[in-house]
């Protein structure tokens, strides 16, 4: 079976919810975030004005809600967390193991009730006594908190006579299936505590005492808020509803005193509100304060309502400044905005209300206030924000730099005189617009991807410049849309750079001296940067003198005392700082830096030796390689050198080094070229610090098949070509680059003087030789790996290596550079060039932001490679006052289209656009742009007509087709040929002759449009426009249109012509000659600055052919000769694209006449067609579908190992042979689906397989219908797939090729994904059992279900997951401490595990079926058990599979 293996390259950034509050510590105030299923705990660090990430956890459900609470009997507060199936869970801070301990747990779910279609509603009472939740129409659920130290609280006398049930949760044991977690014991009413040695981590003083179902009368509930009230009196909620008249009204429901029944309060009973109410805000003294969308209002049962208008925007959060005192009030609006509301409170009750604009920030989804005038922003629509606020607006200056900043603000003042303590205006000084002031200063920004409309993989990994690693997003909307980069790898910035021919050696040293004899300009107390190039027959020196400006002045230098008539095998300064060590292959050279002349020499005649062949420095020391198998050891002493050591080795060094682990060098390490080992010499002796160490690849099981040719022959041994000693996490690594591009890292262990190797992995980088170069990158050290795929060693969390690739194809030397004005630079050498550049953070993944204008949101992006062009369709917004034209120029333009429109065949069908234009103007308008891909600056733009909206876009280039002949038209209309007198060609081997014609139209933009005239509900009309890109004039040209009758959804280039799904129907289009007498394209007109309509003489856009699809068809797929159409409600459906060969009827007289064979048939008299296959009869919504790849042949062979014997087998054990066979055919068709339920779901073509178990067992299949054979919840909505691949495509040597990442993938919430194929079977099930072993044996914070949380889920049903593998759990394997992992390989600890982990009766019988779709045999991991023994492993393989997928992304 093959695996899909889905991991995050970017995990969600849209924060859902934000609270703050003393969580971590009593006293503090802690900042807790949930981004997706993540929850992040920071803390405001003192005296930074900068968010420190205090932990991030991982639960099982994507959260819907968090919400602080603070018990009077407690510390420090709770966390009540909810998730989208209906779970809850109650968190606290456990202090001595640093980490979150779940106090409660449970569900909330109702068989019957029917989910609100608006997001879930969670109050929580002021005193900490109980929350709700509002999930289910007409349906409230109470969950009561009960205080192990207030036993006789009234609150808990109610609980008490309310005599119901603790309702059944995910502790319940009633329906047989034992708790599956060691660590804690389940507790009826839907709650887990813990047990045993676990008893600290969940220390407990309150609990959910049980799930309270209560009814309302009010249906459509818009917010709901617990009233202040006081700890004698019973708890009340507010619920702000819609009612039946479209009327909005507040009601107040508080629990009764009898069995907790709701009771409504008369008194609130009839306050009505404006209509666009949509906050409540709870105030001291029994009112509530109404957000709406013009007005603020304080409504009270005993007071009339006090109202003040504000700016015309709709409230989407709020926060208090004084949460004691009830006073000030921040408020956040969907245009942007941030608003103080400053309460005016006597005798108990709000007399006065004030708004003042504070500033422009992202939309925000949440507010929450740390103190010091700081408050954090979380924003679904842009990056979240800390900023301060201040009394005084900030000077205009301050303003434009904070408008600069990227990711951090400029130093600001102390927070103590930022806090506002008094209202900053009345209300006659409060105005709609935002006025110019703004009281806001950023401080610090968090990227943020959401949503993610739209994405283009840059390249395909053709091993070309930029041809990997890259992808351009459509991220943000309203005020903060953007353009964001994100690129695995570190990106490298040129400064400066020269020809050099012939490099083999490289240094850069950065010395204090007088001025060299040719530069007399040169300050006498500069520092110099020497830059040392060893060529092939000699040695030169470049550099430049620090003078304290940005400007370098490189130059050649002639300085006294180096060897420059002959190459240098290595440089550096020594230890005292004075003096330069030159290493030649006939000397070692001691040269003084102050004066430039030589102190001291050691040749190797010396000794007795001919010549040096290896040599390196580190500070004092110096080792050499002298007549190939001698090493020999020297210091620098007072001016001198002395040889210090020699030793005879085996075999001929091949690359040395020189380290110092602890101040002083302690060894040395030499690659040897015959015996393919690695030596590790003690210092100053060179006696021997441990035995060999061998390059071989480290085996921990033999392959489940025979490994094919290429992995036998990548697994060679080949030869060291660098070595290098260095200290990376805390831990000394000994790392050895070979010829082939593989690195080897072993970790070394000091044991009374003797090195002792802990571990030794191997990872293939590329397939040149690799050069090995320490250098400092923020204050930590990593390594430069050089070759033809480079890339950057650090130590990740926890001291793990990793690996960062470098977005630079061919880099053959390194050397770092310590100049004062340059940080982070380095020199780097290809080969034939010579370059300075600055280099990014050493981190795995970079996302650089392009801002768009305001209310310009990005909708959808192609990239064109050819010209390095992007093409961005953005949607404007009128309305809020921002946008990229004005109104006067967008009515210009568009009458200069509408006189366009008359030269356009199908212009009837926008005739309607004008007249809608001339009665009322669009709320909206629409640009398509094209930007250079290096500088983002727009190249051309253009805008489209009025009321049409881009859909869809895609860089494809179209061939020239001739125009059918009448008599193979008429044929055509006619239905289809006889079987005699036409043939079916396919064109799976590229045997389409409209694919083998010359391209007319290369790598145009192709973009597809809506048009929605007011009054209308869908699109009824649209366009196709075809456009390229004119460097020589930098222009933009139109050169041809198709109207289209509705929206173009989907556009995919497809052999030469293009598919688009139009409403309801699927569309072949070709670049088709012109009929004859349809009369000549329009002249080339002006549309506007850089555009310009030149319709293409001679062709045209045509129908081919059309298919009907189901309800409306949103996304295309192709896959060969197949296309798989994504339908927005009725699943995918399948079409074979068929030729069918019409012969005339003089061709068909000449053939009878003619005994030679016949000639291959024009394109002109081809008839094609689009044929239903199957389809999917499941209801399953669809919002992107995406073809993978066939597997490699060298791996059909593993797709199916034999089960291991203990395990259950086939289903169809009969049929296996048939079974297997089938999905061994390269040719089978697999699609990756998402739909709006955040699910994926794998569908194949089951042709194949319905005819293999028809011939074996004479089954009646549906031979109709796509089977899944893989689905999972990934718990967010997938917008866009790509196909493609964020790194580059390296085989790893003892993985080759058997895990291939495919597909690219973004979400609504700001992840980008990727999708690999796990092609082969043992490893796919190895790894399924790793990760059902972590998700049983290591409970996540909340202590959810995994199985629930990865299931299925829709409207119909909720079913278990298979075929897909976590990998954001698979990788966390890393992680854990050796003991853990030792844990989680073993399946845990024997008959307590067995006994405390059983699932079912069957429970250690690994593998089961989980659902028979038709013939198609299904197998999913159900339980634990032990790696080892059944998949016969050790640990160390299982944990270098993990690392081998850790960098698939």
């Amino acid at each position: 079976m093959q695996y899909q293996y889905v991991v995050s390259a970017h995990k969600p950034s849209s924060v859902l919810a934000s609270v703050s509050g003393a969580f971590t510590m009593p006293q503090a105030t802690d900042l807790i975030v949930a981004k997706g299923n993540r929850l992040e705990v920071h803390t405001l660090a003192a005296g930074t004005d900068k968010l420190q990430l205090v932990g991030s956890w991982a639960l099982n459900g994507r959260i819907a809600s968090v919400d602080f609470m603070h018990p009077a009997d407690r510390l420090t507060g709770l966390v009540l967390v909810t998730s989208d199936k209906f779970q809850f869970a109650v968190l606290s801070w456990d202090a001595t193991e640093q980490r979150l301990a779940t106090e409660s747990t449970g569900e909330f779910g109702e068989a019957t009730g029917r989910p609100t279609t608006e997001a879930k509603l969670v109050a929580v009472d002021p005193l900490g006594r109980v929350a709700a939740v509002y999930a289910y129409q007409g349906i409230v659920h109470l969950l009561p908190m009960v205080s192990a130290q207030e036993p006789q609280s009234p609150w808990r006398t109610l609980l008490r006579a309310t005599g119901s049930k603790r309702q059944r949760g995910i502790g319940s044991t009633g329906d047989g299936a034992a708790w599956p977690y060691a660590a804690y014991e389940p507790v009826a009413g839907g709650s887990a505590r813990a047990k045993g040695k676990a008893a600290a981590y969940a220390e407990r003083s309150s609990d959910i005492y049980a799930i309270l179902t209560r009814y309302i009368h009010e249906l459509k509930v818009l917010d709901l808020q617990f009233m202040h009230a006081g700890a004698d009196e019973l708890p009340a909620f507010a619920v702000l509803y819609e009612d039946a008249n479209m009327q909005r009204q507040v009601r107040v429901y508080r629990l009764g005193e009898s069995r907790g029944e709701l009771q409504p309060v008369a008194a609130w009973a009839s306050l009505s509100l404006e209509a666009t109410a949509a906050r409540l805000v709870p105030l001291p003294g029994n009112s509530v304060l109404v957000a709406g969308d013009e007005a603020l209002a304080v409504v009270s049962a005993e007071r009339p309502a006090l109202a003040m208008s504000k700016r015309a925007a709709a409230p989407t959060a709020w926060a208090w400044i004084d949460a004691d005192a009830h006073t000030r009030l921040l408020l956040a609006d969907d245009a942007g905005g941030l608003s103080l509301v400053v309460l005016q409170r006597a005798e108990g009750a709000v007399q006065d209300l004030f708004v003042e604009h504070l500033g422009s920030t992202a939309v925000a989804t949440s507010l929450a206030y740390l103190g010091g005038g700081c408050v954090y922003v979380g924003s679904h629509c842009g990056d979240q924000m800390l900023a301060r606020l201040h009394t005084q607006p900030l000077a205009p200056d301050a303003r434009a730099a904070m408008n600069r900043r990227a990711l951090h603000a400029l130093d600001g003042s102390d927070g103590s005189d930022g806090v506002l303590a008094c209202p900053l205006g009345d209300a006659d000084s409060h105005a709609r617009q935002a006025p110019p002031s703004s009281f806001v200063e950023l401080l610090e920004l968090h990227e943020n991807l959401a949503p993610l409309v739209d994405l283009s993989v840059v390249g395909s990994g053709d091993g070309r410049r930029g041809s990997y690693g890259g992808v351009v997003s459509c991220s943000g909307m309203r005020t903060t849309p953007s353009l964001r980069a994100v690129r695995n790898g570190i990106g490298l910035e040129q400064l400066a750079g020269v020809d050099v021919a012939g490099l083999l050696g490289l240094w850069s040293l950065t010395v204090a001296q007088g001025a060299p004899s040719d530069s007399a300009a040169m300050d006498v107390d500069s520092r110099l940067v020497l830059l040392v190039l060893s060529l092939i027959d000699r040695t030169l020196l470049l550099g430049w003198a620090e003078s304290g400006t940005a400007q370098l002045d490189v130059g050649e230098l002639a300085l006294a005392g180096w060897r420059l008539d002959e190459p240098t095998l290595a440089a550096g300064l020594a230890g005292d700082g004075r003096h330069v060590v030159q290493v030649t292959s006939r000397a070692v050279v001691l040269i003084d830096s102050g004066a430039w002349a030589v102190r001291a020499a050691w040749t190797p005649a010396d000794v007795g030796l001919a010549a040096i062949s290896a040599a390196a420095v580190a500070g004092s020391q110096v080792a050499v390689a002298v007549d190939g198998c001698t090493v020999a050891y020297l210091e620098v002493r007072e001016g001198t050198l002395a040889c210090v050591a020699r030793r005879e080795l085996p075999s001929a060094v091949a690359c040395i080094d020189v380290h110092a682990w602890q101040g002083a060098a302690s060894h040395v390490a030499v690659g040897l070229w015959a015996a393919n080992d690695v030596c590790l010499l003690a210092l100053p002796d060179l006696a021997p610090a441990c035995s060999a160490l061998s390059l071989c690849m480290p085996q921990g099981a033999l392959p489940a098949e025979p490994a094919p040719a290429a992995a036998a022959e990548s697994a060679a041994p080949s030869l060291p070509r660098s070595v290098l000693m260095c200290t990376l996490g805390g831990t000394p690594y000994l790392l050895v680059g070979l010829g082939d591009g593989r690195l080897h890292h072993f970790a070394l262990a000091d044991e009374g003087g003797s090195m002792r190797v802990r571990e030794h992995r191997a990872i293939a980088l590329g397939s040149g030789p690799l050069g090995l170069t320490p250098f400092a990158n923020g204050g930590e050290l990593n390594v430069f790996a050089a070759g033809d795929h480079s890339a950057v060693l650090f130590a990740g969390a926890g001291g793990k290596l990793m690996y960062a690739n470098v977005d630079e194809l061919g880099i053959t030397r390194m050397a770092p550079v310590a100049a004062a004005g340059l940080p982070a630079a380095m020199c780097l050498a290809s080969e034939r060039r010579l370059w300075l550049a600055q280099a990014d953070p050493v981190q795995r993944l970079h996302v650089r932001s392009h801002a768009l204008p305001p209310w310009a949101a990005p909708h959808r992006i192609a990239h064109s490679p050819a010209g390095a062009v992007y093409g961005v369709a953005t949607i404007h917004s009128l309305d809020a006052g921002g946008s990229l034209t004005s109104t006067a120029s967008d009515v210009a333009v568009w009458r200069r289209l509408a006189l366009m429109d008359a030269a356009e065949p199908q212009a009837n069908l926008l005739g309607d656009a004008r007249a809608a234009l001339a009665v009322c103007s669009p709320a909206e308008v629409a640009r398509f742009s094209l930007l250079d891909c290096q500088t983002m600056d727009v190249l051309a733009s253009v805008l489209l007509r009025p009321f049409e909206m881009p859909e869809s876009l895609c860089v494809a280039s179209l061939a020239c087709l001739e125009r059918p002949p009448p008599e193979a038209a008429t044929a055509s209309a006619g239905g289809a040929p006889e079987p005699a007198a036409a043939a079916s060609r396919s064109s799976h081997n590229g045997g389409d002759p409209a694919s083998a014609a010359p391209a007319a139209l290369e790598n145009a933009f192709v973009l597809g449009t809506s048009i929605v005239l007011p009054g209308e509900d869908d699109a009824r009309r649209g366009r196709i426009i075809a456009c390229t890109y004119d460097a020589v004039q930098q222009q933009m040209r139109i050169v041809g249109s198709f109207a289209t009758v509705g929206a173009v959804y989907a556009l995919v280039p497809f052999r030469g012509m293009l598919l688009a799904a139009v409403n309801a129907r699927l569309l072949l289009l070709g670049w088709q000659r012109r009929a004859v007498g349809a009369g000549p394209a329009g002249a080339v007109r002006r549309v506007c600055d850089g555009v310009v309509c030149a319709e293409d003489p001679e062709f045209e856009l045509v129908v081919l052919c059309s298919q009907q699809t189901q309800i409306a068809a949103l996304s295309v797929s192709v896959s060969g000769d197949y296309v798989a159409v994504g339908d927005i409600m009725s699943s995918v459906s399948l079409f074979r694209y068929e030729e069918l060969v019409v012969p005339s009827a003089s061709r068909a007289n000449a053939s009878l006449a003619d005994s030679e064979p016949a000639l291959e048939p024009p394109a002109s008299q081809l008839r094609r067609r689009l044929v239903p296959v199957s389809r999917d009869y499941s209801g399953v919504w669809t919002t992107a579908v995406a073809a993978v790849p066939s597997p490699l042949a060298q791996n059909l062979p593993r797709l199916f190992p034999e089960p291991v014997d203990a395990e259950v087998g086939f289903l169809l054990r009969q049929h296996a042979t048939s079974y297997r066979q089938a999905f061994r055919d390269p040719a089978q068709e697999r699609f990756v689906v998402a739909d709006a339920h955040n699910n994926l779901i794998r569908m194949a073509r089951a042709e194949d397989i319905v005819a293999a178990a028809a011939e074996d067992a004479g089954a009646a299949v549906d031979s109709e219908r796509l089977y899944v054979e893989a689905r999972w919840h990934l718990g967010d909505m997938v917008n866009v797939i790509r196909p493609g691949s964020l790194v580059m495509d390296i085989p790893d040597p003892e993985f080759p090729g058997l895990f291939r990442p495919v597909l690219v993938f973004g979400t609504l919430h700001g992840a980008i994904g990727v999708v690999a194929s796990v092609e082969d079977g043992k490893l796919g099930r190895l790894l399924d059992r790793l990760q059902t072993n972590m998700a049983l044996l290591l409970p996540t914070p909340g202590l959810w279900d995994y199985a629930q949380w990865r299931g299925f889920t829709s409207d119909q049903r909720n079913v278990p997951a298979f075929g897909f593998l976590d990998g954001d759990l698979i990788e966390l394997f890393l992680d854990l401490p050796l003991e853990t992992q030792q844990l989680v390989f073993s399946g845990g600890d024997g008959a307590e595990a067995e006994a405390e982990h059983r699932l079912k009766s069957e429970y250690w019988a690994s593998y089961s079926r989980v659902e028979a779709e038709g013939d198609v045999a299904v197998f999913s991991q159900m339980a634990v058990s032990d790696i080892g023994q059944r998949e016969d492993v050790s640990l160390d393989y299982v944990v270098r599979l993990v690392e081998s997928l850790t960098r698939l992304h």
